[in-house]
């Protein structure tokens, strides 16, 4: 199964792109994996594209999982435990899933367009944090979850 975390915007905390390329190494153990960035563009042109009402990085996101199973980080998405989420990620394993991909947005979040056209949304937490911690947090559950379905010690 090939797993992808697409995010939008550059790393500007310290400490993000480390942690990134940490948890990056360690999934790489248990499927094929890919972080990924999705280039910004600046305020003035980031206005909604045409009648498609996603921006030009939502639009990038998309031509980049054209198979994927779509998962947009999303403050009222569906809230799982750890437990829960490895259940869900060894189901799409177990089912042949070929590509989830992971959508991570910038400050704004994303567009209404782009969250229905997401196969599932996921929340990480009732709480708000910066969209670069979420990305880390994100990695980091992912990493649980396959040592959880591997039963690896790493989860206790």
């Amino acid at each position: 199964m090939r797993i992808a975390v697409y995010w939008i915007g550059k790393t500007r905390l310290p400490g993000v792109s480390s942690l990134t390329d940490e948890y990056a190494k360690r999934l790489k153990h248990y499927c094929e994996f890919a972080a990924l960035e999705v280039r910004g563009v600046k305020r003035k042109s980031a206005a909604v594209a045409g009648s498609t009402g996603l921006s030009a990085e939502e639009e990038n996101m998309i031509s980049r999982t054209p198979r994927a199973l779509r998962v947009a980080l999303d403050p009222d998405g569906r809230a799982w435990s750890s437990a829960e989420f490895a259940a869900y990620l060894g189901k799409q394993r177990d089912q042949g899933s070929r590509e989830l991909a992971f959508c991570v947005g910038g400050a704004d979040g994303f567009s209404p367009a782009f969250r229905k056209q997401a196969h599932l949304k996921f929340s990480l937490s009732p709480m708000t944090m910066p969209h670069e911690l979420a990305r880390v947090v994100l990695l980091e559950q992912l990493y649980r979850a396959f040592t959880i379905l591997a039963n690896h010690p790493y989860p206790r």
